[in-house]
């Protein structure tokens, strides 16, 4: 599977740890193998699907033995005859075996393996690290075939690479009843008011699945994992696809319902923003997840404790100060959960120079993914309301996490912050320097100081046919943005005007 270009090799360094499959953006998705494309067509019966589980168990197996017990080990011999037995099955029933890696996703034929993606996530993570987005066991597989493919699944990465790709290395050690390609997406491009629809779905999903979680965590039930990422998924795809339009629903705050709205986005924030460091799927799926979940523990605490309108008392914020622990906790112990998420719940408040919580000992650093939900996290809080706050404007808010640079906050990401939102974010309601009211609709490219706004007021202040206005291009006339109004105070509605 190809991967999206990082953008310089610091970036490359910076989100190694957390790379992965290049992501879908926008659009639906046809996914189609290379060479084994004509065997993925097959529809597989319900009793094949069931039993993919146990193939997909055997496979794993493999490739453990194989990393850890050379050629010819009574251990190695029985996990391949184990898997050539599962996969004689298939054959019998006259079908090849056809299994598909794509992003976090295993699909058998064309049909997707939700809960199996959830169950062999690691699997996942080796195949495609291996470069192995389609793996075909043809009829007619034997023992010696599978024997000769051990080497290419026990292989790491950078061996398959020196042997000239993993399609080469499969052909060369001599398996002709195994086959490997590459998965490509055939992109399908949505209409601008299908891409403004599909972005409004998805901010409202994932906010009926916080409520949902809210309703779990509080009466001790499982978590739906394969929701959790079917949302985090979605989010992904609407931030790559319609980068604007998600940071415009970003903006949408719900006083009764903060926790909700807050988690969602944050979310989209960071997605927006770790996108600008790379476009790794498995990087923003952690990301989108870890953000998305980053204030669970604090569905733990009472609501009385949660939305009290004056100070807490210490025994109050002791318990607050916990909710990234008792994230941490519920998040480790939900199976299938991507395990490098719970980093971000447990580390968003700890700062960047580690004098936030939890404490650790020995200190170490906040790791990048949770340097980033950070910042996304600050910006959305101070820019809402809550019972014991006003909200900031929106300016006020990009001038504190300036002012917070180097401290609470990674000032690498607090500028990239800036360059995503400009200085006056999408949504905000400003007065320009003529006299206008206008809202933002997007930052420029240029310059973060002058953004696309759309004019709903004259300077008289009565309301105007609306016309978009990029600050930056010469046909602005020199508009510049004087500052950021309070919606209320002026009694606008900024949603009317989006």
């Amino acid at each position: 599977m190809s991967e999206t270009p990082r953008d310089d090799t610091d970036r490359a360094d910076v989100i190694r740890e957390a790379a992965g499959a290049t992501p879908s953006a926008g659009g639906s998705d046809v996914i189609a193998a290379g060479a084994g494309g004509s065997a993925r067509a097959r529809t597989f019966s319900a009793k094949q699907v069931k039993r993919a589980r146990d193939l997909l168990a055997r496979l794993y197996a493999l490739r453990r033995a194989a990393r850890f017990y050379p050629s010819g080990h009574p251990a190695l011999d029985q996990a391949v005859d184990e898997l050539v037995g599962v996969v004689a099955q298939y054959h019998a029933e006259g079908v090849d075996v056809p299994v598909t890696f794509f992003e976090d996703e295993l699909l058998l034929g064309e049909q997707l393996l939700a809960e199996d993606s959830v169950l062999f996530d690691q699997l996942i993570r080796d195949m495609t690290a291996l470069g192995i987005g389609t793996l075909t066991f043809h009829k007619g597989l034997t023992a010696e075939d599978l024997r000769r493919f051990v080497p290419v699944i026990a292989a790491d990465p950078d061996e398959l690479v020196a042997g000239g790709g993993t399609e080469a290395v499969v052909e060369a050690v001599g398996a002709p009843h195994i086959s490997v390609s590459a998965v490509t997406v055939v992109r399908e491009q949505p209409s601008a008011e299908e891409a403004k629809n599909a972005s409004k779905t998805s901010y409202a999903d994932a906010l009926d699945l916080m409520r949902e979680l809210d309703r779990l965590v509080r009466s001790n039930q499982a978590v739906s994992v394969p929701r959790v990422k079917s949302t985090v998924r979605s989010l992904i795809d609407n931030v790559l696809g319609n980068r604007y339009a998600m940071l415009e629903l970003s903006g949408l705050k719900g006083f009764d319902e903060y926790t909700f709205y807050h988690s969602v986005n944050v979310a989209i924030l960071s997605i927006a923003l770790g996108s600008m460091l790379s476009r790794d799927y498995r990087f923003l799926s952690t990301l989108g997840t870890g953000a998305l979940l980053h204030d669970i523990g604090k569905m733990t605490v009472p609501l009385e404790v949660l939305n009290k309108p004056g100070p807490l008392t210490s025994e109050e914020w002791a318990l607050i100060r916990q909710h990234p622990v008792h994230g941490a906790e519920h998040a480790a112990l939900t199976p299938g959960l991507d395990k490098a998420a719970v980093v971000i719940i447990l580390e968003h408040h700890v700062r960047y120079d580690l004098t936030g919580y939890p404490q650790t000992a020995p200190p170490r650093s906040q790791h990048l993914v949770s340097r980033l939900v950070a910042v996304a996290d600050a910006y959305d809080a101070m820019t809402s309301r809550r019972a014991y706050s006003a909200a900031r404007l929106q300016d006020e808010a990009m001038t504190v996490l300036a002012r917070n640079a180097g401290t609470a906050l990674d000032p690498r990401l607090v500028r990239l912050f800036i360059d995503l939102m400009g200085v006056y974010p999408p949504r905000s309601l400003v007065r320009l320097g003529t006299g206008e009211i206008a809202v933002v609709v997007s930052p420029s490219a240029g310059d973060p100081l002058r953004p696309v706004v759309r004019i709903i007021a004259g300077a008289t202040g009565d309301l105007a046919e609306p016309i978009d206005v990029d600050l930056s291009a010469e046909e602005a006339g020199g508009r510049a943005v004087e500052r950021c109004l309070d919606p209320a105070g002026v009694n606008i509605d900024v949603a009317d005007f989006l």
